[in-house]
């Protein structure tokens, strides 16, 4: 199908060839079989091909890969009126990421013919932002491991989790014996110190599959997954050692 062709499908005929171009979205349209008719410069920008590398081609395994997915395989839409809009992460030509939100819709042709027209556009700092926002709320703004709040919630997790497939799991709560003497001695900044480096120990000492927290005001809790009492027992003994043997002062 010639691209001119394939400017047909717009509604009424309205759209032209300069407004798609642009476009602040990346613009792609595709036959049924996937192959590329279409593509505006927001998409060259956005993806870092070329349209020789588009053009009439099958479509990109790294861009389009949600054709094959269950969020919107070809044949929801042939059987639906409404459009695919999700977000995704998509590969430039480079390999390089970027997060996307993506608007698919099927196009009926007067001939009969059906297209898809796929509409996307780059909200990676959106989701970046999203992350931070995430991260803020989860973690302890002080010794940055994970705060109460969310400690409380991957406990009720694991605990169904446990009771359901009988997987043990196990708990570390400790806190600093004279703690308030290191903040009356040597002041709140001190002792301030002193909590971070109790969180970056702990962030290097326990497994990736576990959970540490800032339980309280000295107070840490952490969950061992997969952990029976007498393993949880060698772990606390460990951390104990390693504590009383650091010098959090200097």
């Amino acid at each position: 199908m010639p691209l001119t062709h394939s400017l047909e499908i717009l509604p009424q005929g309205k759209l032209t060839l300069d407004i798609l171009e642009n476009l602040g979205s990346a613009i792609i349209i595709v036959d049924l079989n996937k192959r590329i008719l279409y593509v505006n410069q927001r998409t060259l920008s956005l993806t870092g091909f070329s349209k020789e590398e588009l053009i009439g081609q099958k479509f990109v395994s790294s861009l389009f890969a949600f054709l094959d997915e269950e969020r919107c395989p070809i044949e929801i839409l042939l059987n639906s009126s409404s459009p695919c809009e999700f977000d995704a992460l998509l590969k430039r030509k480079d390999q390089s990421e970027f997060y996307a939100h993506i608007i698919v819709s099927l196009i009926n042709l007067d001939s009969g013919e059906k297209l898809l027209i796929i509409n996307f556009f780059d909200i990676t700092e959106k989701k970046e932002l999203e992350k931070k926002l995430f991260q803020a709320s989860v973690t302890d703004y002080l010794t940055g491991l994970y705060n109460r709040r969310f400690m409380s919630e991957a406990l009720q997790k694991e605990k169904e989790l446990s009771d359901r497939y009988n997987i043990p799991f196990s708990l570390i709560l400790f806190d600093l014996d004279y703690f308030k003497y290191i903040n009356d001695l040597y002041g709140h900044d001190q002792g301030d110190k002193v909590l971070i480096a109790i969180g970056e120990l702990l962030k290097k000492k326990i497994r990736a599959s576990d959970l540490s927290s800032r339980w309280g005001g000295e107070e840490f809790l952490i969950l061992l997954r997969n952990t029976t009492l007498e393993q949880a027992k060698i772990v606390a003994e460990k951390l104990r050692k390693e504590i009383c043997l650091s010098n959090f002062l200097l």
